[in-house]
């Protein structure tokens, strides 16, 4: 009995070892790849608004496919101007063309919002266009936002790039606005202007003439940055983008002298505003995947940026004296990243030639100014950012590469102002200089990847020594070492804080709910 169960546990065995051997081999012979669905189409549609104010329309979308960065805000910008007088005059501005034209930007899902950002045109210029060499955005941006700005750097008179033409306080060496390559020819600042003219895409009074401006969604709305918003899962709920428009004083050049190269309010307005959409529409079982996860507990989670921005001034303050001042930024129970604090002298609504080239992107630096941010009741920085180089690497930090514009842009100390690295009445010197926070860990994603923020406020401390305005010796002389900016005046600050934000997508019997928060 013994031999008999001994024989059939080998023969058990050594079958065993066949089938294995068998199926290894029919492995080697198997070439079948298991392909995911990968068959994808996209249904465009050019959207009307389904309601419309002066600079404010909102648009419907289908809950149909997905919703990416790549669908394009399209509008024209038209002269009201009733007479010729303006014909030929007027352009978007050279620096960040019709993207500083849009104020403000929300994305809703019936009641809850995604994204609400105001003055998300000015912050766009510099978290989108920082880091791109002006260049490339020239080239590439431009058939978007008609922006083209270059900067020279100036030789000896008489070679075209002259200082008798080029520059009122500047020398040899001095960067300059090359106002032949750029979109806008500001004109001769040594000769009162003469010159000055529109050199492309000059803005009409007929919306069939004027050349169209196109903004892709990713440039207005955070939440679709580096992903998509899949629009067939609320199906429940209406879907509405709402885009209001700046006034065009803050985005429109006018070549007249006497407005200081800034168009007058209410001259310029938005017209043929509309939305081009593309539906990215994924096969049915990459669809039904999603609706499953909706299904399961917790939802499916969809995580993105959200941009607040908090608005704070700054008073007038005396030549060569310090001013300290805490701002307070109530971030409570929210995952912050980075911090943008953009400031501009205030003008009291009086347009300044030093702010044409620029208009509403500009970011006023001063000569000399510190910063340090307190969180949770400790300092993030050993010793206060004072040194520009050091201000400049946190700038770098935060946009995640240089900032890619002409050093004395950002660079605004005396040494700058002294050596006439840029003309002091040129409208580049210091007209670029964001002070910034980069609270990012290091980690993977985007949730978890900021600081937790308490019920304790965020305490940003800022400290400036602004110079006073001084002119001495003539004009254009080389030895007159005292041309100064006038820095002391009051600030309008705007923060932009980049912060975490979850919708969360869940299934039941009675259809889709959707709950948005921080």
């Amino acid at each position: 009995m013994k031999k008999k169960r001994l024989l059939k546990n080998k023969s058990k065995k050594s079958l065993k070892k066949n089938l294995n051997r068998i199926y290894k081999m029919s492995n080697l012979f198997n070439y079948d790849v298991n392909l995911q669905p990968a068959v994808m189409d996209i249904r465009s549609e050019t959207l009307e608004p389904i309601s419309s104010a002066t600079n404010r329309f909102v648009f419907r979308l289908d809950q149909t496919g997905e919703l990416d960065a790549n669908s394009v805000l399209l509008f024209k910008a038209v002269s009201l101007q009733g007479d010729n007088s303006l014909d030929n005059l007027l352009r978007v501005n050279p620096y960040g063309g019709g993207l500083l034209a849009i104020k403000r930007a929300t994305f809703q899902v019936g009641d809850y919002i995604l994204n609400d950002v105001n003055d998300i045109g000015k912050i766009s210029s510099l978290v989108d266009l920082g880091a791109v060499n002006k260049a490339s955005q020239s080239k590439y941006n431009s058939h978007y936002f008609q922006n083209n700005f270059h900067t020279k750097t100036l030789d000896s008179a008489g070679n075209g790039v002259g200082l008798s033409t080029e520059t009122q306080f500047g020398g040899a060496g001095t960067i300059t606005y090359d106002r032949h390559r750029s979109a806008f020819d500001f004109g001769e600042p040594n000769n009162t202007d003469v010159g000055t003219r529109v050199n492309n895409c000059i803005i009409t009074r007929d919306s069939s003439t004027s050349h169209q401006i196109g903004i892709p969604l990713g440039n207005i709305f955070p939440c679709l940055k580096g992903q998509t918003i899949p629009l067939f899962l609320f199906q429940e709920y209406r879907i509405l983008l709402t885009i209001e428009f700046h006034d065009c004083a803050l985005w429109v050049n006018q070549a007249t002298v006497s407005t200081a190269m800034t168009c007058a309010s209410g001259l310029v307005v938005p017209q043929d505003v509309k939305l081009q959409v593309d539906y990215i529409i994924y096969p049915s079982e990459v669809q039904n995947a999603m609706r499953q996860q909706t299904a399961q507990q917790g939802g499916l989670n969809l995580v993105f940026p959200d941009i607040i921005k908090i608005e704070k001034q700054i008073p007038l303050a005396t030549a060569d004296t310090e001013q300290k001042v805490e701002h307070r930024l109530g971030m409570d129970n929210k995952e912050v990243h980075k911090i943008y604090m953009l400031k501009q002298l205030d003008r009291a609504g009086t347009p300044n030639a030093l702010d044409k080239i620029l208009l509403n992107a500009r970011c006023d630096g001063m000569n000399q100014e510190e910063y340090n941010v307190n969180i949770d009741g400790v300092d993030v920085f050993v010793e206060p950012k004072f040194a520009p180089s050091s201000q400049y690497n946190e700038t770098s930090y935060c946009l995640g590469g240089d900032l890619s514009v002409p050093r004395p842009m950002y660079f605004n100390d005396e040494n700058t102002i002294m050596s006439r690295l840029a003309d002091s009445k040129g409208g580049l010197l210091g007209k670029m200089k964001p002070l910034c926070l980069d609270l990012s860990n290091g980690s993977a994603g985007f949730l978890g990847s900021g600081r937790q923020i308490g019920a304790y406020p965020i305490i940003w401390k800022y400290k400036r020594r602004p110079c006073g305005n001084t002119v001495s010796k003539s004009t254009n002389s080389p030895t007159d070492q005292y041309i100064q900016a006038d820095l002391t005046g009051a600030l309008n600050v705007d923060y932009f804080v980049y912060c975490s934000r979850t919708a969360t997508i869940m299934s039941s019997s009675s259809g889709t709910m959707v709950n948005v928060a921080y």
